[in-house]
């Protein structure tokens, strides 16, 4: 029997589509996975908005940061804010800047609220609300016996040569130049009452002094241990931060904190050559502390609603303040330390409300 002669018996083919269908079909599934991309995007930027960066856990209450100047670590203090939970507490912890993860806390004075790092790397100092400053051997992680200086020790600065440490004592309206190598306190230089930050030029001649009632910040000749004129900059200094060329120092008015302009928050850039006041940079929130990039073009200002505010100090201007920490224990932040590792990579940020230091990356 002959097979295939029957045309009629063969299965009825289902013409082909029209070529502008399939057109459209294809068309429609591109854009339905448009549209998807677009919402993963979307959701996943305000998830990281919402959320913020990783927060490392390292007590309860940091307040000050120092970073290695190999960028290697990065040291929290803990002064321990009131709570029952007290873990680490009058601790400074050691974190890995490579993964993140804290050390073992070491134990040092009563509530400490300020940080310095020697230039070489091998010694970081505590001050702490006893009276005292803590020498730790960085190496080791041992401190060392404290330095007796009285009345309430705060903002901190290391000479380049490392040399001299030189300590604010806020109640007693004067900075301290300390010896590194003996530990021996010098004479005390009087300065405006109440001195809340120091900065210090690269080439160690001059330390500014910032005075937070008084609204001024006033620069001591090292060599001589003479105040010059003080340079006024108005209310509630309560942060200096030294450009890297040291042809710029950055001082961070908080209106908030001062009775005579209430609620300025600004930026004021002053030339290190002249002690001439520029341009005043307004922020949004009312700013605690801050850190620069060592290329010198960013200026990293804390607030204290939680944000972190980039002001480009070349153009003088303020970018989009972005969330620091993610809600932790059900409240809004108080970000009041800040610190850069010295290759640029990661800003970090202390949280003391939320006992926590927020790791975010600069890298583009």
């Amino acid at each position: 029997m002959r097979m295939g002669g029957n045309r009629d018996m063969l299965p009825e083919v289902a013409p082909a589509a029209p070529r502008w269908r399939r057109v459209w079909l294809w068309l429609g599934v591109l854009a339905a996975a448009g549209v998807l991309v677009a919402l993963v995007v979307v959701t996943s930027a305000l998830a990281r908005w919402w959320s913020g960066p990783q927060a490392i856990r390292v007590g309860r209450g940091p307040d000050a940061l120092a970073v290695t100047p190999d960028g290697r670590t990065l040291y929290a203090a803990d002064w321990g804010r009131p709570g029952l939970w007290k873990r680490n507490a009058d601790t400074v912890t050691p974190v890995s800047v490579a993964t993140g993860m804290p050390g073992d806390p070491i134990r040092v004075g009563n509530q400490p609220h300020a940080l310095a790092m020697t230039t070489d790397g091998r010694t970081l100092y505590v001050a702490a609300n006893n009276g005292t400053v803590t020498p730790v051997t960085v190496a080791i992680g041992t401190p060392r016996d404290p330095i007796r200086l009285g009345g309430d020790p705060g903002a901190m600065t290391v000479t380049p040569d490392g040399r001299t440490l030189y300590v604010a004592s806020i109640t007693q309206s004067t900075v301290i130049p300390v010896s590194v190598a003996t530990s021996a306190p010098g004479t005390p230089i009087r300065v405006p009452a109440v001195p809340a930050a120091l900065a210090m030029t690269p080439d160690g001649r001059i330390l500014y002094v910032a005075s937070d009632p008084a609204g001024t910040v006033t620069p001591i000749d090292v060599a001589t241990g003479i105040p010059d004129r003080p340079i006024h900059v108005g209310s509630a200094p309560v942060a200096l931060v030294m450009a890297p060329d040291g042809r710029t120092l950055y001082v961070i008015i908080n209106g908030d904190e001062g009775p005579d302009v209430p609620g300025a928050h600004l930026v004021i850039p002053v030339s290190t050559a002249s002690g001439i006041a520029g341009t005043p940079i307004r922020l949004g929130s009312g700013p605690l502390a801050a850190a620069v990039a060592p290329d010198g073009r960013t200026l990293f200002v804390a607030g204290s609603d939680d944000t972190i505010t980039p002001v480009n100090v070349a153009a003088g201007t303020a970018g989009h303040a972005f969330r620091v920490v993610p809600i932790l224990d059900g409240n809004w932040g108080d970000t009041v330390a800040a610190a850069v590792t010295p290759d640029g990579r990661t800003l970090y940020v202390a949280d003391e409300s939320q006992n926590a230091v927020a790791a975010i990356s600069l890298q583009p």
